[in-house]
């Protein structure tokens, strides 16, 4: 995907590159490059435009601030790994996601936050590979 996605840069195609669009890239990476992997990604409160639909995640267990990806495979000492993904080097996470990366940090999780498809995959890679 990451490959389409230069290419089409690179014949001058204005390409809009969202986060919701590297999650996907990251995600069938995942599925392609690791098939056993036991991951989640959230959706976070993105589909939560509606009064009604906010009261029902918080009542069904919603967490404001929790990362984008979650990888549960144990690697060099950590419980797993915990990304909150940016689209670019230009956006930041909030302070509910510094918070969770904090919190998800001192209970023994690799947890940061990963700016672009590149920086993603490199971060999972070498933490699979155990080389963080």
């Amino acid at each position: 995907m990451q490959k389409e996605l230069e290419s089409l840069k690179s014949k001058d195609i204005k390409v809009r590159l969202t986060e919701e669009n590297i999650q996907i890239s990251i995600v069938e990476y995942l599925k392609l490059q690791y098939p056993n992997l036991l991951f989640t990604a959230t959706m976070g409160g993105q589909f939560q435009r509606h009064y009604s639909q906010r009261l029902k995640a918080k009542r069904t267990g919603y967490l404001k601030g929790v990362s984008d990806l979650l990888i549960f495979e144990p690697r060099g000492g950590y419980c797993g790994l915990f990304i909150e993904l940016k689209r670019d080097r230009k956006c930041y996470p909030t302070a509910e996601q510094k918070r969770f990366i904090s919190r998800a940090s001192d209970r023994g999780y690799y947890a940061t936050c990963a700016k672009g498809f590149s920086e993603c995959k490199e971060l999972i890679d070498k933490y699979l590979n155990e080389e963080l």
